[in-house]
């Protein structure tokens, strides 16, 4: 089970753990663990990722809920207006 960081009628943001892979990919062929497939089986609802963090990375994955929000929320980062950020969390405490 993935830690759910907030979630309303059009977006859900989980914590993603370090060596996951957000979704299936010929990159790694022999996964069996992808972040989409289980925050879908999670909440009994189909996701749709709006950007990727890498396989070895960790931190808030952002996913919409149906493909109008991911279409926004895309255009959205592709123009700039939201963007991801990196943190350092033991910095913060």
């Amino acid at each position: 089970m993935l830690e759910v960081l907030y979630q309303d009628q059009h977006l859900i943001a989980i914590n993603k753990p370090a060596g996951w892979l957000v979704h299936r990919s010929w990159l790694d062929r022999h996964e069996t663990r992808f972040v989409m497939q289980t925050v879908r089986d999670q909440i009994g609802q189909h996701v749709f990722s709006v950007h990727r963090l890498d396989k070895p990375t960790s931190g808030a994955l952002l996913m919409a809920l149906s493909s109008e929000i991911a279409c926004l929320l895309a255009q959205q980062f592709e123009h700039h207006t939201i963007k991801k950020v990196s943190c350092d969390c033991a910095r913060l405490c």
